[in-house]
């Protein structure tokens, strides 16, 4: 086992805890919508953006964690 290569959890805690994070990723995707049309560069969905990965952390932290050796 000392010879294998160490696999990233983080990615797979990631895809376990997106389903719970259907809220902030349904209001970035409205917003994405949203300002499909805007050509002036001013409108953005950054704040949707770090909203939906926040939740998607706060739910991985814990579990990443406690597998750290």
């Amino acid at each position: 086992m000392a010879d294998e290569d160490p696999v990233d959890q983080k990615k797979y805690l990631e895809e376990a805890c997106k389903p719970k994070c259907v809220k902030p990723l349904l209001a970035y995707q409205e917003c994405v919508k949203r300002i499909q049309g805007d050509e002036s560069g001013h409108k953005h969905c950054t704040g949707q953006y770090f909203d939906y990965w926040s939740c998607v952390d706060k739910c991985v932290a814990p579990k990443l964690f406690s597998e750290l050796k």
